[in-house]
């Protein structure tokens, strides 16, 4: 419960880094709400933590925008890969096997589990 808490603050902080770290008001929460609505805005901004080193911040925004948008295929494996990446090789590789060879293909998800299995690191 309390790393729920948590995910949800940290997505509040990713969708808002032109403004305050924080959200204060009901309009900055439905601001931060109608952010998790564009996948792509979300998956961009996910990557761009991640390549900061914020993988708990990317997972975060990811595990919002998945709330949303539940069969992104970019996000599920992105979510997958940084749970590996915060040393979760545990949770990454069944995340990974909950992806479909006919939607990602068979080298990707083969690439995907080996990259979990060196950490995360996306090639």
């Amino acid at each position: 419960m309390a790393l729920k808490l948590w995910a949800r603050a940290a997505v509040m902080a990713a969708f808002l880094l032109p403004t305050p770290l924080h959200a204060e008001t009901l309009a900055e929460l439905d601001a931060l709400s109608d952010a998790a609505q564009d996948e792509g805005g979300a998956i961009a901004a996910a990557q761009d933590l991640a390549a900061d080193g914020a993988y708990l911040e990317a997972l975060a925004t990811l595990e919002r925008m998945l709330a949303v948008h539940p069969k992104s295929p970019e996000g599920r494996l992105l979510h997958a890969l940084y749970l590996c990446r915060v040393d979760d090789q545990r949770g990454g590789q069944v995340e990974i096997g909950k992806l479909k060879e006919r939607e990602f293909g068979s080298q990707t998800l083969a690439d995907a589990r080996a990259a979990c299995e060196a950490g995360g690191e996306v090639p």
